[in-house]
């Protein structure tokens, strides 16, 4: 499985890494990942995101394609730990790289490749792509212009707002990438060690290995 970020997309800003984790186990909840929820919540439900450079980037990111007032999903996730004082509970995958996104500001996600054909390509979208949203079971309209992680058949991602319902991650899932996507004032360096802060985690959590993918120059 290769990574492709086009040069439309570099364009935008947007910078990506990428890792493959295999025989992970995954579970609804795990006692240590609990726990260190916790301990982190706290961290988090002091910082002042009024300002965050990080997420403006995303915001201009969205505003740029016509989604406007949207919040990334790092300020969603901060949003409700400020709001109900807890991360939400999907399985141990998710709720580790969403801790991270919290952390970091960073839009993180994950895929069964199970269900990915080919490889992962960061592109602008034409409007003729298949998408099916996170929870839904008929495919729905993209614009063309915006941009999305996609593999050779479908949109895995539209933009880092909402994955598809296909490749999400599920207690059965053997093998899966997980990925971080920066923007403009990203270096480089914080989303890569974000990417190893995550795969560190949920190999401390659900076992399993892990492969750094590097980024194969667009055809």
């Amino acid at each position: 499985m290769k990574l492709i970020v086009t040069p439309q997309v570099k364009e935008l800003g947007i910078n990506v890494c990428m890792a493959v984790i295999r025989d992970a186990n995954i579970s609804n909840r795990n006692g240590a990942l609990e726990k260190l929820k916790k301990e982190t919540i706290g961290e988090i439900q002091t910082l002042d995101i009024s300002n965050n450079q990080i997420l403006e980037g995303y915001k201009e990111l969205y505003d740029g394609v016509g989604i406007k007032g949207h919040k990334p999903p790092a300020e969603h996730l901060i949003t409700l730990i400020k709001n109900n004082g807890r991360l939400p509970n999907i399985n141990t995958v998710v709720d580790s790289y969403n801790l991270v996104s919290a952390e970091t500001f960073l839009s993180i996600g994950a895929h069964d490749t199970a269900h990915i054909k080919g490889d992962i390509i960061f592109k602008i979208t034409d409007g003729t792509e298949k998408y099916t949203p996170l929870f839904e079971n008929n495919p729905i309209k993209v614009l063309a212009g915006e941009y999305a992680c996609m593999d050779e058949d479908k949109i895995i991602c539209r933009m880092d707002i909402k994955q598809c319902d296909e490749t999400k991650i599920t207690k059965e899932t053997k093998e899966f990438m997980v990925y971080v996507q920066g923007n403009k004032y990203v270096e480089f360096d914080y989303l890569q060690k974000a990417l190893q802060k995550v795969c560190d985690l949920i190999k401390e959590i659900c076992g399993g290995t892990y492969e750094i993918i590097s980024e194969t120059p667009a055809p």
